[in-house]
């Protein structure tokens, strides 16, 4: 019953949407009706090699269209050519509509095109004034077209799907939610920073964001795990909550649920630069099998305290200590603070910089909850 509730109301708001879409568009000075039109609402970006090191762009966009009868539909159209601007001539080959850009919710890049740049996509996107840069931005496991076609329950299409699973990440697994395309464009020309995004695929029949993929420049260098993503999220920006746990088997552990708030300091000896990054991390006690009398003894507390923030020290500061050297790229931002501090525009790798840096996390945890009580 509830369901049913839910995907009416959906449906309600996609048809006022349409109508608003119709009424601006009558109004215009196009004056197109709305049967004329096809609405974008997520476009995919796939890349096919072909003989000779030939590249052709394949283009999906998920699209709804009114019928004759007034019904609402869903259907991917794909254009396919030998640049990025002439898909959209190719596409309009096989619709009957016209596209109107400005409504689309989403925009997924397959790995493939992710590790090929995505300059030329930042680049056409830029140029046109009507597309939403709000837009949420993904890297894709396999073909883009596939996700966009994906048949998701209760749901019109996949790309409304995917752009609540992204917004909504940001309470757990410290997402920060920022992953739209204006910001992208910010992070790939900005001195001494890099483009981190979430990264899917199809798992259990549904779009799983499984990691983050990692950019140097326009170009996708490597994919970490949701484990090593919620690491970097974690230290790279004041960003969502999340849950930590101390495990000593699979009867004893605490779940501490957080958010974070961070502030990193830059130094300078020599030609050497370091980096302190200071945590402050405040959250509740989710769960507790581990610590005997939590709620009835401060010293119990101070213990799980001081235990939490040696626990979360090790992990950041391994992780920092094996990924630097391995990627050696600053996917955590932090060339732009020393730029900030010592001079921008100066000709400073800051990738290798901070690849060849010294980098410490402090972490302070603070509990201001404990639950209603031990059980």
């Amino acid at each position: 019953m509830i369901k049913r509730v839910k995907n009416a109301i959906k449906n309600i708001i996609i048809k006022i949407s349409i109508v608003m879409i119709f009424l601006w568009s009558f109004i215009g000075t196009k004056g197109q009706l709305i049967e004329d039109l096809a609405v974008p609402v997520g476009i995919g970006y796939d890349l096919e090699k072909r003989n000779k090191g030939d590249v052709y762009y394949s283009i999906p966009i998920a699209t709804y269209i009114s019928d004759p009868s007034g019904e609402i539909k869903s259907e991917v159209i794909t254009g396919r050519a030998k640049n990025i601007g002439e898909t959209r001539g190719k596409r309009q080959l096989r619709s009957e509509k016209k596209f109107l850009l400005g409504l689309e919710k989403v925009l997924i890049i397959s790995e493939s095109y992710a590790q090929y740049g995505i300059n030329n996509i930042l680049d056409i996107l830029l140029n046109s004034p009507q597309v939403n840069d709000r837009a949420v931005m993904v890297v894709c496991k396999g073909k883009a077209e596939d996700i966009l076609n994906y048949k998701i329950k209760g749901y019109s299409n996949a790309a409304d799907y995917i752009e609540s699973l992204i917004i909504n990440s940001k309470y757990y697994n410290f997402f920060s939610g920022e992953y739209n395309f204006i910001n992208s464009i910010t992070r790939v020309d900005a001195e001494g920073r890099n483009l981190v995004l979430p990264y899917i695929e199809l798992k259990e029949n549904l779009p799983e964001v499984t990691g983050i993929a990692i950019f140097k420049g326009d170009t996708m260098i490597g994919k970490l795990d949701l484990q090593q993503a919620k690491i970097v999220n974690l230290i790279r920006k004041d960003s969502g909550g999340g849950i930590f746990t101390i495990k000593k088997g699979s009867k004893r552990y605490i779940d501490y649920e957080t958010k974070v708030k961070r502030k990193v300091k830059c130094y300078k000896q020599g030609e050497k630069y370091k980096f302190i990054i200071d945590l402050n991390l405040n959250g509740t006690v989710a769960s507790n099998e581990l610590y005997e009398n939590f709620n009835k003894d401060p010293k119990v507390q101070k213990e799980f305290v001081k235990d939490m923030e040696e626990s979360i020290k090790k992990t950041c500061e391994d992780f920092i200590n094996s990924t630097k050297s391995q990627y050696k790229v600053d996917f955590l931002s932090l060339g732009k603070y020393a730029a900030a501090k010592y001079g921008r525009h100066t000709g400073v790798d800051w990738n290798k910089v901070v690849s060849e840096s010294d980098i410490y996390v402090n972490v302070k945890v603070k509990v201001n909850a404990e639950g209603r009580g031990e059980y």
